[in-house]
């Protein structure tokens, strides 16, 4: 195998390393995505469900034989983890920003290197393309 054939080897190995890091980063990328869905439909499920037991319990309260202090201190509490499960729901939204800003910046820094590596590899392929035409 002579020096351009080597290269040449060189270069498709780093061209398929390229195409897996891509491959690789839109796949962390849609798993990021799914993450951050699913965790906005939990949320909207919680929301609606609070809801409904606010609305149920203000309704009930509204009854002669109810204790209304018992509801307000049901609806507080209703509130209290509406609170808290919006609280969460940032706290989550803002791992999973994290997490994709260093999914990013990662694959950028690895692309920026595996391009460079793949520039050097061309540059030395047209170098020994232009020797071997140079001694014909």
């Amino acid at each position: 195998m002579d020096k351009i054939d080597e290269i040449q080897a060189k270069i498709r190995k780093q061209e398929e390393e390229l195409w897996d890091l891509e491959d690789n980063y839109k796949a962390a990328k849609k798993e990021i995505e799914e993450t951050y869905w699913k965790l906005e439909d939990n949320k909207r499920h919680l929301t609606r469900l609070y809801e409904e037991f606010e609305e149920a319990t203000y309704h009930f309260s509204r009854q002669d034989y109810v204790d209304k202090e018992e509801c307000r201190k049901f609806i507080n509490l209703l509130d209290t983890y509406a609170s808290e499960t919006d609280r969460e729901y940032r706290r989550q939204c803002a791992k999973i920003e994290e997490k994709d800003e260093k999914l990013t910046n990662q694959y950028r820094k690895d692309r920026r290197q595996l391009e460079d590596e793949l520039e050097k590899s061309y540059q030395l392929r047209r170098k020994l393309d232009e020797e071997e035409g140079g001694n014909k």
